[in-house]
């Protein structure tokens, strides 16, 4: 994926999406009832983590509270702003 292009995850609903990228993020909570198995890489190469996938990418629930009063542009530069680092 090239600088400024985006991808999408479509699908019915119940399909699955939301497990697949609470996966890769990092966001299910393993324990005696739920277990992950397999390798996540990305290109094949780089092992993917909670560090590596903040570092590519960003995934934003779709509960996420977000200000009912800011026009979407605001809420995306309130979560940029939020999420990189200032220079």
């Amino acid at each position: 994926m090239l600088p400024g292009q985006t991808h999408y995850i479509m699908g019915a609903s119940g399909a699955g999406k939301t497990t697949l990228l609470n996966a890769l993020s990092g966001r299910i909570k393993q324990d005696k009832h739920c277990r992950l198995k397999g390798d996540l890489t990305l290109n094949d190469k780089v092992p993917l983590n909670t560090a590596t996938f903040a570092n590519y990418g960003a995934y934003v629930m779709q509960d996420d509270s977000l200000f009912e009063y800011f026009t979407v542009r605001e809420s995306l530069l309130f979560i940029a702003k939020l999420k990189l680092k200032q220079t």
